[in-house]
C-alpha cells in the first residue's frame, strides 16, 4: 500500500482557528484557594516537604489537560522556588505550552473541524515546532529543551513566553522531558514533520528522564491525569535503571486523576478487573513494591493542584536555585574545570566553551553516540590522543559492567578480559585509514573531502563531530564540519584565537588565547584532558581522583 505524503497536506493560519483556553483562563498562586481535603494528598505533600527539605528530587510528570485547564502558573511558581526538579510530559504538553507561549491561547475547536478535516492544522504550530526541534537535534538536545531554547532565541516571537513552562524551565536549567508517541500529536500531520527528528529528540529526553528517575532514591514522583505515557515511561525508566545497579527503592509515588481508581475488587472507577489501568500498576503499586509508597488523588485538577502548590510553598518557601556560571548544570565535574583554571588562569576567556563542550559530549554519550575527530599534523595527533584517554581508562577506573562479565566468564579468556578490560567512550579518529583515503585521493575530483566522506558514512544523528584546528581554516577539517552540520551532528571545534572557518561553522568553539601554532597547541592539551577527566568523572565516577 502506498504511503501517505505529508507534504501535500493543507495547512491554515492559526489566526482561524478557534481557541478554548486564555490567558485570562491561567490559575494564579494568589487566587482563591478552593478546599479540597484528602488523606492522600496530605501524605504526598508531607513527602514532596521531607524530599525537598532534605534534597531529594521531585519529578513532575503530566498530561495536557494540566496546561489545558489553565495551570501552568503554579508549576511554574514550583519550578521558580526549586521545589520541582524536573518537568516531564507527553508531545500534547509541548503543543498547549507552544501555543500559549505564541498567541496566548490553545486548544481546538473538535467539534466543528474533525468532519472537514483541519482539526490541528494550524500551520504555524507545526512548521516553528519542526523547526524548534531540528535546530535542538542538531545541537544534542532532547525535545523539551529544544522547544524551550527556541523561545529563548526568538523572543519576538513569543511574546507570551513567560506562562510557557518549557521556556521557564530551559532558562532556569531545569530538565523538562517531553515523550512522544508517532502520529499521536497535530504536529506529525505537519507538511514539515520528520519523524526521525522527532524520535531521536524524543529519544534523547528519554535517556535525560531515566538519568533522572535513577536519582529518585528518597524523592517523589507525581503524575497528573497521563493515563497511558506518563505510567508506561516512568515504569520503563525504573526498570532499567534498577537493571543498571541504581538504588530506586524508598520513593513516594502520587498520581491524580479525575476519577477515582477504586480498590483492590474492581467494582470502582476505573479500577475494574477487565480496565487495565496503567496508573494503578505502573506508578502506584509496582515502583513503590521494594519500600515505597504509593498514592492515588481523585479529583478536578483545578482542585487538587493548587492546594498542593498552596501547601507546599507555604512549607518550604522558596529553595535556591542554580547559580549562573560557567560551572551551571556540570555537577560533580565542576571541580576539574576549576583545577584546570587553578593550573592554567590564561584559560578563564575558554572556560564557558569547555563546559558547554562538556555539555554537549555528556548529551551525545549518554545517548549511545559516537564523537568523531578530525585534524592534520599534529592536530591529527591530539585527536588520536583524545581517543585513547576516551576508549580506556584515563585518570580513574573504569570497571566493566557487571552484566558483561557475567557474559565474559562463558568464554576461554574469560577472566584474563574481566581482569583487563576498562570501559570506554565510543570515538573514532577520521582519516587515520589510508586505504579509504588513498581511494577518495585518487577517486574524487576534488581535494580535502576524505574526512568529510568517512564522516558522511559512518555518522548518524545524535554523534559530535570534534574538528581540531590551530588556524581554524584546515579546509578539509571545515568540509567535516558542514557534513556533520548537514547531518544533525553537534559540531564542536579546537582552535586558536581567530577561530577562523572552523570557529564560525562550530556549535562550539574552544579559541585558546594563543596565536603561535606551538602555544595554541600546549593549550589544547590542557583543555581536552580536562574534558577527557570531566567524562570521565560523569560517567565512570567512582575512582580515585
Amino acid at each position: 500500500m502506498q504511503a501517505i505524503d505529508l507534504r501535500r497536506v493543507s495547512t491554515y493560519p492559526i489566526s482561524r482557528r478557534k481557541n478554548l483556553v486564555h490567558l485570562s483562563d491561567l490559575v494564579k498562586a494568589d487566587d482563591p484557594l478552593p478546599l479540597f481535603e484528602s488523606r492522600e494528598l496530605d501524605r504526598i505533600v508531607s513527602s514532596v516537604i521531607t524530599a525537598r527539605g532534605s534534597g531529594r528530587p521531585v519529578i513532575w510528570s503530566m498530561g495536557a489537560h494540566v496546561i489545558k485547564c489553565g495551570l501552568s502558573l503554579l508549576l511554574i511558581d514550583l519550578l521558580e522556588r526549586g521545589i520541582v526538579t524536573h518537568v516531564a510530559g507527553n508531545g500534547a504538553v509541548s503543543i498547549h505550552d507552544f501555543e500559549l507561549a505564541l498567541v496566548g491561547a490553545t486548544s481546538e475547536d473538535v467539534a466543528t473541524s474533525i468532519e472537514d478535516g483541519t482539526f490541528g492544522m494550524a500551520e504555524e504550530t507545526g512548521a516553528l515546532m519542526h523547526r524548534a526541534i531540528r535546530a535542538g537535534a542538531r545541537d544534542g538536545l532532547g525535545y523539551g529543551a529544544s522547544i524551550g531554547r527556541f523561545m529563548d532565541q526568538n523572543p519576538d516571537l513569543f511574546p507570551h513566553r513567560d506562562i510557557s513552562v518549557l521556556w521557564n524551565a530551559y532558562r532556569r536549567g531545569i530538565p523538562a522531558t517531553i515523550h512522544v508517541t508517532i502520529g499521536a500529536d497535530i504536529i506529525h500531520q505537519h507538511p514539515s514533520a520528520d519523524f526521525g527528528v522527532l524520535g531521536a529528540a524524543s529519544g534523547r529526553d528519554f535517556r535525560i528522564y531515566a538519568g533522572a528517575v535513577s536519582q529518585l532514591e528518597g524523592g517523589v514522583f507525581l503524575n497528573f491525569g497521563s493515563a497511558v505515557t506518563g505510567p508506561e515511561v516512568f515504569l520503563k525508566s525504573v526498570t532499567i535503571v534498577r537493571n543498571l545497579g541504581h538504588k530506586v527503592e524508598h520513593i513516594t509515588t502520587g498520581n491524580f486523576d479525575l476519577i477515582p481508581m477504586g480498590d483492590d475488587r474492581g467494582d470502582v472507577g476505573y479500577d475494574d478487573p477487565i480496565y487495565y489501568y496503567r496508573p494503578r500498576k505502573n506508578i502506584v503499586i509496582r515502583p513503590t513494591s521494594l519500600g515505597g509508597s504509593g498514592f492515588h488523588v481523585a479529583g478536578d485538577h483545578k482542585l487538587t493542584i493548587p492546594n498542593l502548590h498552596r501547601r507546599v510553598v507555604e512549607a518550604l518557601g522558596s529553595l535556591p536555585l542554580r547559580s549562573e556560571t560557567c560551572c551551571e548544570g556540570l555537577g560533580k565535574v565542576a571541580s576539574v574545570l576549576n583545577r584546570l583554571l587553578e593550573r592554567a588562569p590564561e584559560l578563564e576567556s575558554s572556560a564557558p566553551d569547555i563546559a558547554r563542550a562538556f555539555r554537549a559530549l555528556r548529551l551525545c554519550f549518554a545517548a549511545g553516540g559516537t564523537l568523531f575527530l578530525g585534524g592534520n599534523g599534529g592536530s591529527m595527533a591530539d585527536a588520536l590522543h583524545i581517543s585513547g584517554e576516551l576508549l580506556k581508562s584515563f585518570a580513574r577506573q573504569r570497571a566493566v559492567p557487571d552484566h558483561v562479565k557475567r557474559r565474559l566468564s562463558s568464554c576461554p579468556d574469560g577472566e584474563l578480559l574481566v581482569r583487563n578490560l576498562d570501559a570506554g567512550l565510543r570515538a573514532i579518529v577520521l582519516g587515520a585509514n589510508p586505504s579509504l583515503a588513498s581511494a577518495v585521493a585518487n577517486d574524487m575530483p576534488d581535494r580535502g573531502v576524505s574526512l568529510a566522506q568517512e564522516l558522511f558514512a559512518l555518522a548518524r544523528p545524535g554523534d559530535a563531530f570534534l574538528g581540531i584546528s590551530t588556524s581554524g581554516d584546515a579546509h578539509n577539517v571545515a568540509c567535516a564540519a558542514q557534513v556533520g552540520r548537514a547531518l544533525g551532528l553537534t559540531v564542536l571545534g579546537l582552535t586558536g584565537a581567530q577561530g577562523g572557518l572552523l570557529g564560525d561553522l562550530a556549535d562550539v568553539a574552544i579559541k585558546v588565547p594563543a596565536e603561535r601554532t606551538d602555544r595554541i597547541q600546549e593549550l589544547h592539551v590542557k583543555c581536552y584532558h580536562a574534558l577527557c577527566e570531566m567524562l570521565e568523572k560523569e560517567f565512570f565516577d567512582g575512582g580515585e581522583e
